[in-house]
C-alpha cells in the first residue's frame, strides 16, 4: 500500500507546477481551504490536522482521531460568494477512520445578457461535491503509537452555471509521517512530516470545452510542543497548484489552559492583500468554536467560522500499546514454557521498559530468574 502511495505523492511533486494558466481549470472550489482553524494559521495544515478538517488536507490525518466526530465550516466570502464545509468522521478502530464530507460553494445572483445586451433573467451558479474518505495507520512503534499513517478521499463533483452542468470524480491521497515524539502532558509532541496530492482525476466538460481539475500537491511539517503544560504548534507548507505559482504557508497556534486558541498565518503568493491571516478557538468539553479573518485588501474581508462536536467516548484509546505488551508477555510464556529461561527474562525485562508497573511481567521474570538459579 504504502510503494503506490508514495509513487503517486513523489510523481505529483516533480510534475510542472504550471501546467495550466491561471484560471484555466475546473472546479476552482476545490482549492478553498476548510475550516477556521485552518484559515487562522495560513492553512499551514498539511502535516497538523487531526480532526475532521484532515478529509480535506490530508486524510491520512483522520487516523489519529479516538472519538467520533462532526465538524461544519460557513465562509463568507468576498463579492457574495459563501461557502459551506461538512465533514463527519467515525473511527472503527485504534488507527482506522472513515468519514463523509461534503463541500457547497454558492454565488449570488447576476444579472444576465442575451447577444445583442438585451437584459434576461437572473443567472445562478454553485458548486457541489460529496466526499468519502479513510484514514488507517499502517506502521506502529514499540508503544504501540502510529510511525505512519495513510489515507485516502475519493468525491464526486458537480459544478452548475444557469442551466448548464457538468460532473465528474477525483481522488486525494496522502501520507502523514511520526519523525520524532518527545514526552510531553498532551499527544503527539515532537515532529511530523505530511504529503498529499488532492484532486486527482479527470476533467469537467461544458459542451465541446474539457477543464482540467486543479490539481494540487503539498508537503509540510509540523512541531509540538507542551510548554508549562500548554500546546505550541508551529507548521511549514510547501504548494504547487496545477494552475498557480508554487507558494507557501506558515502557522502558528498557542492553546491556553487546553480552553482557549490564540493563530496567526501567513500565505505567501497572494494577489491582493498581505498574505496575514489570524484566528480564535475555544474548546470546551464536546465542542470546538473557532473563527479567522483574512483581509484582501480592496476587495474586503474574508470571515470564517466552524464548530466541531465530539461523540461518545473513545475508541480504544490506549489498545495498540496494550496489544503489544499483550503479545510480548504471551511470547515470554512460551519461552518460559519451552524451558527457554534466559530468552523468555529478555522479553519480560522489554515489557517492563516499556510498562516498569507491569504485574504480570514482574511474576513472569521472577518465574524465570527462579528457573535460572536451578
Amino acid at each position: 500500500m504504502l510503494r503506490p502511495l508514495l509513487a503517486v505523492l513523489l510523481l505529483g511533486t516533480a510534475l510542472p507546477a504550471r501546467a495550466a494558466s491561471p484560471g484555466t481549470t475546473g472546479a476552482e472550489f476545490l482549492k478553498f481551504g476548510q475550516g477556521a482553524r485552518a484559515t487562522g494559521m495560513g492553512e499551514a495544515q498539511v502535516a497538523v490536522v487531526d480532526d475532521p478538517y484532515a478529509a480535506y488536507w490530508n486524510p491520512a490525518g483522520l487516523a489519529s482521531l479516538q472519538y467520533p466526530a462532526l465538524s461544519v465550516t460557513y465562509n463568507k466570502a468576498l463579492q457574495g460568494i459563501d461557502q459551506q464545509y461538512l465533514s463527519f468522521a467515525y473511527p472503527l478502530a485504534a488507527g482506522s477512520v472513515v468519514d463523509l464530507n461534503v463541500t457547497r460553494l454558492g454565488m449570488s445572483a447576476i444579472q444576465g445578457y442575451d447577444a445583442t445586451g438585451t437584459k434576461t433573467r437572473d443567472v445562478g451558479a454553485s458548486d457541489l461535491a460529496f466526499g468519502a474518505a479513510y484514514g488507517r495507520t499502517i506502521l506502529n512503534d514499540a508503544k504501540g503509537r502510529s510511525r505512519l499513517n495513510a489515507g485516502a478521499n475519493f468525491k464526486f463533483i458537480r459544478e452548475q452555471l444557469d442551466r448548464a452542468s457538468a460532473s465528474t470524480y477525483a481522488g486525494d491521497v496522502g501520507l502523514l509521517a511520526y519523525l520524532w515524539r518527545t514526552n510531553g502532558p498532551g499527544p503527539d509532541p515532537g515532529i511530523r512530516l505530511g504529503l498529499t496530492a488532492r484532486n486527482l482525476g479527470p476533467g469537467l466538460r461544458f459542451d465541446r470545452d474539457n477543464a482540467p481539475l486543479p490539481a494540487t500537491y503539498s508537503g509540510g511539517f509540523a512541531w509540538r510542543s507542551y510548554p508549562r503544560g500548554d500546546s505550541l504548534t508551529v507548521s511549514a507548507d510547501v504548494v504547487a497548484a496545477r494552475d498557480d505559482d508554487p507558494y507557501g504557508a506558515l502557522g502558528l497556534e498557542y492553546t491556553a489552559f487546553r480552553l482557549l486558541a490564540l493563530r496567526l498565518g501567513f500565505r505567501t503568493g497572494t494577489d491582493v492583500g498581505q498574505g496575514f491571516r489570524a484566528g480564535v478557538g475555544f474548546k470546551l468539553k464536546v465542542v470546538e468554536l473557532d473563527y479567522a479573518f483574512a483581509g484582501f485588501g480592496d476587495l474586503g474581508q474574508m470571515h470564517r467560522v466552524g464548530m466541531s462536536f465530539r461523540f461518545g467516548g473513545p475508541i480504544e484509546p490506549t489498545a495498540p500499546e496494550e496489544r503489544v505488551l499483550q503479545e510480548m508477555l504471551e511470547k515470554g510464556k512460551r519461552l518460559l514454557k519451552d524451558g527457554q529461561d534466559y530468552e523468555a527474562a529478555l522479553q519480560f525485562d522489554e515489557v517492563l521498559k516499556l510498562d516498569p508497573g507491569n504485574r504480570q511481567a514482574l511474576e513472569l521474570m521472577r518465574q524465570a530468574h527462579d528457573h535460572l538459579k536451578k
